[in-house]
């Protein structure tokens, strides 16, 4: 052998070379050694032999098996491939050991040389990285869990060890903008970028030594964090008063009543009636029910109103003046003009004989009998309308509630069918068959689905001619009550 230059070592595996110390890994799967050999002839055939210290002491053992030098491998650097098997199997192999390098080569004749220890140290680290907690929060100023256009959603990521610059696919995108150091790392995240609906994403990381942590794809707290950017809308906004003449007009002492539907749950609702703040009476989900009780201090005419509101991520609703069923109310203070009464008098009768008082009491009796016949008649004809129109009234109400509107005209087993309407177990059709007790529960119960209150569900008991054809042919929307 003639002449050989400083063997210089450099190691390479199968990670990241961004930082200057070098480690093997959990995906390591061969170890490669490059041992530069000079433009000698004399090696060609000949054997390199590389040799791993990791016990930190002058000790080295052969790693690997010898590796022949062919022509083309002088003058340059021979890479030399080792199986991760016959690294790891070596004495001295753990977690966190060092391991140091140092080549032998043999010419053709059989003279060889150690080279000098390389620089290259190669630290052993295969323990994956573990998530210790992922907070996600928005800068929503009413609620942190979601998040409107404007908005920012911000990932803190904490991991029990230090990581490299984590990569964050949001929504089919990625991002590697997170900014921090060592164990901490944030991104923010602008609410633009997404769609309506929840946020999805995936979080990747590696340690410093490659090692892959499991991916992140939801906070430590499990709540997701939801993108709305859609305004909330009203429906069904209608005005009526208490008025008993007519419930478009209004008096003083009357009250006005504005009733809404909201397409999401809304807050800071602010409605005002004829200029006045209204008071809230019932909220059922997303029905709204104000009021205003009329006054001295109310302006005559046509009254004006005005819903202002937004939802929960602080989207703001269009602004409403107007109902959707064009109703309005009228409050009228005037009284009507002044008059008096102008004639009074009274009726004479005549004189009547005996014999004409009999002819009239046999002529009144006769007529009384008439009347009683009519009266019948008018009684009779009127039971048969009525069950005429509670039928009917049944064969809609049985449409609207999901069931086909025949069953409501075959005896008993529109009862069974009602069991299901009602969502009441089937043994309640004993007493549905107990006349009045079952006619009235009936009647409480399936007022109760269409969302109707006590006194129209009296009205379906007393008045059932009137109040059934309200409940069926109406507006009102079944509600499959709770068990």
């Amino acid at each position: 052998m003639r002449i050989f230059v400083p063997i210089l070592i450099i190691i390479n595996f199968l990670v990241s070379q961004e930082y200057s110390e070098r480690y093997w890994n959990s995906l390591a799967t061969h170890l490669t050694v490059g041992v530069p050999l000079a433009e000698d002839e004399s090696l060609i055939g000949g054997r390199i032999q590389v040799k791993v210290n990791l016990a930190d002491n002058n000790s080295y053992v052969d790693v690997g098996q010898k590796f022949k030098i062919d022509k083309g491998d002088i003058g340059d650097i021979k890479e030399i491939s080792i199986p991760s098997d016959a690294f790891e199997s070596l004495a001295g192999f753990k977690e966190g050991a060092k391991a140091k390098f140092i080549a032998q080569v043999w010419d053709r004749a059989g003279n060889n040389i150690i080279g000098t220890v390389s620089d290259s140290v190669l630290t052993i680290d295969q323990i994956m990285p573990q998530l210790i907690s992922l907070e996600i929060t928005t800068t929503n100023e009413y609620e942190k869990t979601m998040a409107m256009p404007g908005d920012s959603i911000v990932f803190q990521l904490n991991t029990n060890e230090s990581i490299k610059s984590p990569i964050f696919n949001i929504n089919d995108e990625s991002y590697d903008g997170a900014v921090g150091v060592d164990r901490s790392w944030m991104l923010t995240y602008p609410a633009d970028d997404a769609d309506d609906g929840l946020i999805n994403f995936e979080i990747i990381f590696y340690d410093l030594a490659g090692n892959p942590g499991e991916k992140i794809v939801k906070a430590s707290n499990g709540i997701p964090i939801i993108k709305d950017g859609t305004a909330p809308e009203l429906s069904e906004i209608s005005l009526f008063t208490s008025n008993s003449f007519d419930s478009s007009m209004a008096i003083k002492g009357d009250s006005a009543f504005l009733t809404f539907r909201s397409s999401e749950l809304i807050r800071d609702v602010k409605v005002s009636l004829n200029s006045s703040d209204a008071n809230l009476l019932n909220k059922d989900s997303l029905f709204f029910k104000y009021y205003h009780v009329f006054a001295e201090s109310d302006s005559e005419g046509v009254i004006s109103i005005m819903i202002d509101y937004k939802d929960n991520a602080g989207n703001l609703g269009e602004s409403i003046d107007e109902t959707t069923d064009d109703t309005e109310v009228i409050y009228d203070m005037t009284p009507p003009a002044d008059f008096k009464v102008e004639m009074v008098g009274s009726l004479q009768g005549e004189f009547l004989k005996e014999s004409d008082i009999s002819d009239n009491e046999s002529s009144n009796a006769k007529k009384n009998k008439q009347e009683l016949d009519l009266i019948s008649i008018i009684i009779i004809s009127l039971f048969g309308l009525t069950i005429l129109a509670v039928w009917l009234s049944w064969f809609i109400i049985f449409g609207k509630a999901g069931q086909a509107g025949w069953k409501a005209l075959v005896p008993f087993f529109n009862l069974f069918i009602f069991t299901k309407i009602v969502n009441k177990p089937i043994w309640w059709l004993v007493i549905y068959l107990i006349y009045p007790i079952g006619y009235i529960l009936r009647s409480l119960q399936i007022g109760k689905s269409f969302g109707k209150n006590l006194i129209f569900c009296l009205g379906l008991i007393f008045l059932p001619i009137v109040f059934f054809p309200l409940l069926a042919f109406g507006n009102s929307q079944y509600i499959k009550p709770k068990n």
